[in-house]
């Protein structure tokens, strides 16, 4: 009974190692977009992790003076390879599907729900993929926070 238990609860926390199979729908991403009266930032709150990580937050900064929208949703990639690659989620894990603003001078923290990846992360270069919506939703700019986990 004992070693049924304590088998089911590596599996639980096994995580995925190694290659990373979807590529990102995004090449090279700026961290900032600036047209007008729309000034958007995305930053993660440290440029170096130290492995193992245990918290990501993503600042997101509006200093423009027109609003922007956004959802819960944001994407995790690693570079390897000279190629981004999505990190995957956990089979059952999905955000809520609200939609979300920033006004004029406002900022806003999201963390990345780590603990439903579906992947270790090691070393190496990230970046969290944020998609965002302007002019009353008309226009999707994607922006991205590198930073590196050493």
């Amino acid at each position: 009974m004992l070693l049924a238990l304590s088998g089911c609860s590596i599996v639980e926390t096994n995580q995925k190692t190694g290659v990373l199979e979807k590529t990102s729908s995004h090449e090279k991403l700026p961290d900032t977009f600036s047209n007008g009266k729309t000034k958007l930032s995305v930053q993660s709150d440290k440029n170096t992790y130290t492995f193992p990580v245990d918290e990501l937050v993503l600042l997101i900064s509006n200093s423009g003076a027109n609003p922007v929208e956004f959802g819960e949703y944001r994407v995790l990639e690693k570079f390897q390879e000279g190629v981004w690659y999505e990190i995957p989620y956990k089979e059952n894990f999905a955000f809520t599907d609200i939609g979300l603003g920033l006004g004029a001078k406002e900022h806003l923290e999201q963390e990345m729900p780590l603990e439903f990846l579906d992947y270790e992360l090691p070393a190496g270069t990230y970046r969290i993929v944020k998609i965002f919506y302007i002019n009353g939703g008309a226009e999707e700019i994607a922006l991205a926070a590198e930073f590196e986990i050493k």
